[in-house]
């Protein structure tokens, strides 16, 4: 039964009424496929982070998200993912840079275009991991050399 649902969830000639049934009835693995689909419109996205709160991640990722839909507090990772698309506000990125996880203060510390108080605070972070993270993206957070 669950293989039926996994394929029905991937089929893309499935009717919409279908779909909403399976957003409804979603676990994290029926969640993933669901997330993937490319008719999968913003309330639906919606719908489905808040039934699986791991399926926001990925749907941040995809932009089926928009910081409209995403509190912080609740799915700080689909946040983060919205920063290092640059959708987010910069006031998720002040508050991502005080935050008492270091992965989460890493995050944004090398994007480019925020304030200084976020991309020069981990230079004065007591984690080292978090001190390196600018650098090892190098020059404009993206990961190249220049």
């Amino acid at each position: 039964m669950y293989a039926l649902l996994h394929g029905l969830a991937g089929n893309p000639a499935l009717p919409p009424e279908l779909l909403d049934r399976l957003v409804a009835l979603a676990d994290d693995e029926l969640a993933g496929t669901l997330a993937r689909r490319a008719d999968l419109d913003r309330g639906r996205a919606v719908a489905l982070a808040r039934r699986v709160g791991e399926a926001a991640v990925p749907l941040a990722d995809e932009g089926r998200l928009t910081a409209d839909d995403v509190d912080p507090e609740e799915w700080p990772e689909a946040a983060l993912a919205l920063l290092d698309r640059g959708v987010a506000p910069v006031a998720w990125a002040r508050a991502f840079a005080v935050d008492p996880d270091p992965g989460r203060r890493e995050r944004p510390a090398a994007r480019p275009g925020l304030p200084p108080e976020v991309t020069e605070r981990p230079a004065r972070d007591p984690v080292p991991s978090v001190v390196a993270e600018p650098a090892r993206l190098g020059p404009g957070g993206t990961g190249a050399e220049s």
